[in-house]
């Protein structure tokens, strides 16, 4: 092919689609061209409203089992993370805090529920 038709070529794919092609070469680009087009917003339409619902239920949840996996302990409430409790009458006395074990850190729900770990 000579230079004139790759320029005419090129000219021809970036303008608008031809409502009516000329020659069934062209035809079939434009149809290629428009089914390699499909978008988030297409693919959105043919799922509905419940399917993207879905859809993002199982995204969010992915991540979480993936934090899960991250982070697998939380700050123990009772002692607030430090192990151990102050006694009242005395502040400078302490013991191991009994809820976490003296660890400072328990596992977190979603560990327990999923992985059946302690």
């Amino acid at each position: 092919m000579n230079l004139a038709v790759h320029i005419a070529v090129a000219l021809g794919s970036t303008a608008a689609p031809d409502p009516q092609p000329t020659n069934a070469a062209q035809a079939a680009g434009q149809v290629a061209d428009a089914n390699a087009d499909s978008t988030a917003a297409d693919i959105a339409g043919a799922l509905g409203p419940t399917g993207m619902l879905m859809v993002l239920l199982l995204a969010a949840f992915a991540i979480y089992v993936v934090s899960l996996s991250l982070h697998p302990f939380a700050k123990c409430n009772r002692c607030k993370g430090m192990g151990r409790h102050k006694g009242s009458l005395f502040n400078y006395a302490t013991r191991p805090c009994t809820s976490c074990k003296g660890r400072g850190t328990h596992p977190r729900l979603g560990r327990k529920v999923l992985f059946k770990q302690p």
